[in-house]
Formats: structure tokens, C-alpha cells, sequence
């Protein structure tokens, strides 16, 4: 009798585990986030990331490269978008080709929910448009099952109302 409540509790424990981590979320102390946290010096270090983007990505695992780009559109802090992969010296992984992107201005980072139900995190690193880089994880039932770099070029859209266009170094 002990031994099936123990076993139940630890399937029931195990599946409460999966369901955070395959709706992506992390606990923190202000609640439950699903992208990364903003850098400090930047209360928006995403407004920029709008209209197409392009480049390509190189797991880690395996040095495979596809080329992958992002059709991303803003409301408000919101990002949202389309998320296609495309063959390079490789397939894309799972052999999935679209995605579907959200994420917040206020993060450096952003999700993408692929076709097969798996996820990835992508982290910009250097985000300079019209040229950005960074480290992506994906995740397929609560393991990593990719990970590695990304670079992309993009043309983003024209800046909201009110913005001023920034001086970069």
C-alpha cells in the first residue's frame, strides 16, 4: 500500500513538472515568466525587433546549420510572429519548418512553439539592427533536444510613433 502511494505521488510530482516546463514557464519571485529577463540598461531592449529578419543557426550539438527567419510584428511591449526553418548543410530538426513566436520587448529573449509541440528560447546576446546574435534551447517534453547560436539581418519595421532612433556605438 505504501509503495502505490509513493509511486503515484512520484507520477503525480513528475507530471506536474512536465506541464511547467512544456508550457514554458519558470517560477520567479514576481510570478511566472515565459521569456527572459530584460537587461538592466535597457527597459525595452526588443522594441526594435520588427518586419523580417534572416540569418541562419548551428546547434551545438552536431554543427548543423539551417537557415531560419522570423516575421515579427509589435502591439505595444508585445511581440508576436511567425517563425520559419529552412534547409542549409542540414534539415531542420524533427524535420519542422514553422513556428509561432511570442515574447515582450521588455526581454532579451523570446519564445518560439514549433509544429511538433516542442519550444525553443532564443537570446539575444548582440541586438544592434539591423543585425542581431544569440544562443537559442529548444525542448521536446521536458529535456533539451537542441541547442546552439543563431545570427540574423533584418529590416525592421518603421519605428512605432513617438520613438526617436537611437545612436549606437
Amino acid at each position: 500500500m505504501r509503495h502505490a502511494m509513493t509511486s503515484r505521488l512520484a507520477v503525480a510530482t513528475a507530471s506536474t513538472l512536465m506541464a511547467m516546463l512544456a508550457a514554458g514557464a519558470c517560477s520567479t519571485a514576481g510570478g511566472v515568466r515565459s521569456t527572459p529577463p530584460a537587461a538592466p540598461d535597457a527597459p525595452n531592449p526588443l522594441a526594435e525587433f520588427t518586419g523580417i529578419w534572416k540569418g541562419t543557426s548551428t546547434s551545438s550539438f552536431d554543427a548543423a546549420k539551417v537557415r531560419i527567419s522570423f516575421d515579427m510584428q509589435r502591439d505595444g511591449e508585445k511581440l508576436k510572429g511567425t517563425y520559419r526553418c529552412a534547409p542549409f548543410n542540414a534539415t531542420c530538426r524533427n524535420n519542422v519548418q514553422r513556428g509561432w513566436v511570442k515574447g515582450q520587448t521588455t526581454a532579451r529573449g523570446f519564445t518560439v512553439s514549433m509544429e511538433d509541440t516542442s519550444w525553443c528560447t532564443f537570446l539575444m546576446d548582440e541586438f544592434y539592427p539591423p543585425v542581431a546574435d544569440g544562443e537559442y534551447t529548444c525542448y521536446m517534453g521536458g529535456s533539451v533536444v537542441d541547442q546552439g547560436t543563431f545570427e540574423l539581418k533584418g529590416s525592421p519595421a518603421s519605428p512605432p510613433t513617438g520613438a526617436s532612433p537611437e545612436k549606437r556605438s
